[in-house]
């Protein structure tokens, strides 16, 4: 749903108004076009919206998850992050979406540029994430012993930073307060939650092994959102990728002779040169705004 001044739009209305001479003051829709000069992604996702239709949040407009035509993938959640179905489907239409900068504070779906995608057959859910391609059902394929002991250190290398910075900005009065604090950061094993992170294993080039996970730290400063990761692993626990961010990961699917992580924002996927990790959705530094006041000159 689209909100402009106090009111509630669908999203068919927007296409209404998007044709008409008065939307040019709420909202811009052109249709598709970076069409003829612009490469698709392999590993963006979307969201489908109440309507059935998928947006993609992209705000440099780089990076659409398909074209007219393109296999899509639409991955359908009910209850609890439940996965209720998956239904292939195909792009009938595409186009760019340029809401007006004062939307932005909204922090919802549309209130960044991105991509609005028509798929045949449609479908809707209450949560759903679009990729692109054709998959089956993710499986909780989990990571090796030696991958998940191999990454603690470099989990640890964050956290810790990641406390020393907690406590300078909190400034415990006395070594109770701090005791307190300490034992809400590193949780009741005193790892930072790290045992409980959960794990996915994929196959790389070559047969390789690799694993893939995601985080956040719950000590953030208002300014500073930086001890968030989505990280993918070798055998031993060395990083090969890395992206700021955390993202919601739900399982391996089979991506030809390698697998890929299905997550919130798409896929971890290799392309051949190197790991694809999705970008973030925007709604994490929306969400952690409306708990946090927004610092100065910061915008949404």
């Amino acid at each position: 749903m689209i909100h402009a001044g106090g009111r509630t739009l669908g999203i068919g209305v927007v296409l209404a108004l998007a044709l008409s001479g008065s939307a040019h003051a709420q909202a811009r829709m052109v249709t598709d076009p970076l069409s003829a000069r612009a490469g698709e992604s392999r590993y963006a996702g979307a969201r489908l919206m109440r309507s059935g239709v998928a947006s993609q949040f992209d705000s440099l407009g780089r990076e659409p998850l398909g074209r007219v035509g393109d296999s899509v993938t639409s991955y359908l959640f009910g209850y609890n992050d439940v996965l209720s179905r998956v239904v292939h489907a195909r792009i009938t239409s595409r186009q760019r979406f340029l809401p007006p900068v004062s939307w932005r504070a909204a922090c919802d779906e549309i209130a960044h540029p991105g991509w609005f995608y028509q798929l045949s057959p449609s479908a809707t859910a209450l949560f759903a994430v679009v990729v692109p391609g054709s998959f089956g059902r993710p499986v909780n394929q989990l990571p090796s012993l030696t991958a998940r002991n191999g990454a603690m250190q470099f989990f640890h290398e964050i956290a810790d930073s990641a406390w020393l910075r907690y406590v300078a900005y909190r400034k415990p009065a006395d070594e109770r307060s701090r005791e307190y604090m300490r034992a809400d950061f590193w949780g009741p094993d005193g790892d930072g939650r790290y045992g409980k992170l959960r794990m996915f294993g994929l196959k790389g080039p070559e047969g390789r092994t690799y694993t893939a996970f995601s985080f956040a730290m719950r000590d953030d400063r208002p300014d500073v959102p930086n001890t968030t990761r989505i990280m993918v692993v070798d055998a031993w626990g060395f990083p090969v990728a890395a992206s700021v961010g955390n993202l919601d990961m739900y399982g391996t699917v089979k991506d030809g002779e390698t697998d890929a992580v299905l997550t919130s924002s798409g896929l971890i996927r290799w392309d051949g040169m190197q790991w694809q990790i999705p970008p973030v959705y925007s709604e994490e530094p929306c969400l952690y705004h409306r708990t946090m006041p927004i610092p100065p000159g910061a915008r949404p």
